[in-house]
């Protein structure tokens, strides 16, 4: 059984409907019920099986609650893939007098992320096997003007989760971090727009995503994102300034339409550019064809 969080849009749902057509048995929790179910209907449609149980992170009872529910229904998944997030984009003198944004942010993007992982860590430890894979940001370890509380609420699960990575291998479950880059969705439309030139589809991240199921590895992250981070040690009020200009400079470049920029932004769909199939690479090695727990 693998449980995905924020499953019902974007690269949840295609990472989804790829599983499910290798038979996988998916549980499936976002904050939308009628969305999970119709995406739950396309598991089972694709070769899967599914069962839904809806759930807003950012409320720490619910999450309690979707734990308890999901080890008594389901037992100790064999993979967890944590998807869910939110995204704000403000400059400083937006952010005054807001600081519920940092409450929004960290409620979904950390907390409720982290305490959903704690309550399913400590059944795959004692059951020595299991793999938690976080999805965060590329640009999580970069700080940048204007994703403040965005960076700073995903840095802190990154932070987190390499911080119990050894511990929790000494129990047999390994956790990776899949760091994507820009993804066209909904989440990002509202600052690059529906369509942002050089962004990947949902499929080709949800192909990323798989990989690191498949893998070994413990990061997945693009080269610029690594030497990003190194850079911000070295020289953080360069580098800060310096990714300032290079994101205002991506917006420039990959925006095809005036976006809602400044506002926040959740997982409803949105139409996605058209772009090579992924398929080929969604096919490759599966998890487990068939394979229940």
């Amino acid at each position: 059984m693998i449980l995905v969080t924020g499953a019902s849009g974007g690269v949840g749902t295609a990472l989804c409907l790829a599983l499910a057509r290798e038979g996988e048995h998916l549980v499936l929790t976002a904050r939308d019920e009628g969305r999970l179910e119709a995406l739950a209907a396309r598991v089972r449609t694709a070769g899967g099986t599914a069962s839904t149980h809806p759930c807003d992170l950012r409320d720490q009872e619910a999450v309690s609650a979707l734990a308890a529910q999901v080890l008594a229904q389901h037992g100790t998944p064999q993979a967890v893939v944590s998807l869910a997030g939110h995204s704000i984009r403000r400059d400083l003198t937006q952010t005054f007098g807001r600081p519920h944004d940092l409450v929004r942010l960290t409620g979904t993007n950390l907390l409720g992320p982290a305490a959903l992982l704690l309550a399913l860590l400590e059944p795959m430890c004692a059951a020595g096997r299991g793999r938690l894979i976080a999805v965060t940001s590329a640009s999580a370890r970069i700080p940048t003007p204007g994703w403040a509380a965005y960076g700073a609420s995903k840095a802190g699960l990154d932070t987190w989760l390499r911080a119990l990575r050894p511990q929790a291998a000494q129990h047999g479950v390994q956790i990776t971090v899949v760091e994507l880059p820009l993804v066209a969705t909904a989440m990002a439309a509202p600052t690059y727009g529906r369509a942002p030139r050089g962004a990947l589809t949902p499929e080709q991240a949800a192909w990323r995503v798989l990989r690191a199921l498949r893998s070994r590895r413990t990061l997945h992250s693009p080269l610029w994102s690594r030497i990003g981070a190194v850079l911000s040690q070295a020289a953080p009020s360069i580098a800060a300034e310096a990714a300032g200009r290079a994101e205002h400079l991506l917006r420039r470049v990959t925006v095809r339409e005036h976006p809602r920029a400044g506002r926040g932004h959740g997982d409803r769909p949105t139409p996605q550019p058209a772009s090579r199939p992924a398929s080929r690479y969604l096919r490759a090695r599966p998890l487990g064809r068939g394979r229940r727990s």
